[in-house]
């Protein structure tokens, strides 16, 4: 939406002495996890008020191990950017947990700062957007497809080994009613808050939206690469027109073995031997070793032979712009903090 509607319906807004609609939305996602691990599904629902945020997750694992031992489970979180604090709630026990919003140290932060050194350097980065002239109506929202692509070539600094990371995100979006002009206002109102309140070009919202946050962490590159990728991404979303119902993410690898890799892979293997750390340690040695098995080897998912190394699939169901109750932004009576 132009900013100048946007400010203009504002300027209208405050004149006439009416108050900014709320905005509610819920969604329901699909994910294969990485290459398997992690693959869920459900629901999630958001509410919006100004620089608050309320979050309800409802997630069932389908993989054949994770239904087993972890099932799924339902998540509260309230993010009071205000405040400074995320509320994660367990209404269950009816306590809640208080962490502060900042920023996470990402490995790549840790190389600028002298703790980690880059290990890979970009040699090709190529970012698109098209419009592909197909449409469909989703859950009653007429849409129209966008290609997203980003292309991400790397080198290894030590061993001069190659690899390539390609992420195709389908995106159906919608013309921008009335109903949808307020949910989005109130959207990227909270979005802009809490981008600002962590200092970053991105919000965390607009990164996880084609899956970025994700690419750029295993990327091993440095900060100033990463950033500035981020940066041209931001000036090609621009041409995309509406509100996006459906977001489809396929990511693929593909790379060279190198000596170390398979040295780092041998140590990995028996690291990931010691079950101590209990399934939280036992899941994050899997991912790593699928994430190096994955980028080691010359995937054909690429060309449509075989499955992308991670896919996600969510779509709005529902979106409406009622006026929400200020308690629904704070703890719920009865709680107790942990």
């Amino acid at each position: 939406m132009p900013r100048l509607i946007l400010f203009a319906g504002m300027f209208l807004l405050l004149m006439t002495g009416q108050a900014w609609p709320d905005a509610s939305v819920e969604t329901g996602f699909k994910t294969s996890g990485f290459q398997g691990l992690g693959a869920a599904e459900g629901t999630s629902q958001y509410r919006y008020q100004g620089d608050k945020k309320w979050e309800a997750a409802s997630t069932r694992f389908t993989g054949a191990i994770l239904s087993r031992l972890a099932g799924g489970g339902e998540t509260i979180t309230i993010t009071r950017v205000d405040k400074g604090v995320y509320w994660t709630l367990d209404p269950k026990g009816r306590t809640y947990q208080e962490s502060p919003i900042v920023l996470p140290r990402t490995k790549s932060e840790e190389r600028e700062k002298g703790t980690d050194k880059p290990t890979t350097r970009i040699t090709k980065s190529e970012f698109s957007v098209k419009k592909t002239g197909a449409s469909e109506t989703i859950n009653g929202f007429p849409c129209e497809e966008y290609l997203v692509t980003w292309l991400l070539e790397m080198e290894d600094l030590e061993t001069k080994a190659k690899s390539r990371s390609t992420m195709v995100t389908n995106l159906w979006t919608t013309p921008e009613t009335a109903p949808i002009r307020k949910v989005q206002a109130e959207e990227q109102k909270f979005n802009r808050a809490l981008a600002k309140k962590l200092g970053t070009e991105m919000s965390p919202e607009e990164a996880k939206q084609l899956g970025l946050a994700a690419m750029a962490s295993m990327s091993r590159a440095s900060q100033d690469e990463i950033q500035k990728g981020l940066l041209r991404v931001k000036d090609e979303m621009a041409k995309i027109k509406g509100y996006p119902i459906r977001t489809t993410i396929n990511w693929n690898l593909e790379g060279e073995k190198s000596e170390r890799a398979g040295q780092e892979e041998k140590a990995e293997n028996q690291k990931s031997s010691d079950f101590s750390g209990g399934l939280g340690g036992l899941l994050s040695g899997a991912l790593s070793r699928a994430t190096k098995k994955k980028a080691e080897e010359k995937t054909a998912s690429s060309d449509g032979k075989g499955a992308p190394f991670f896919s996600t699939t969510v779509e709005v169901k529902s979106l409406t712009a009622d006026s929400l109750p200020a308690e629904t932004f704070e703890i719920p009576a009865g709680y107790g903090k942990k």
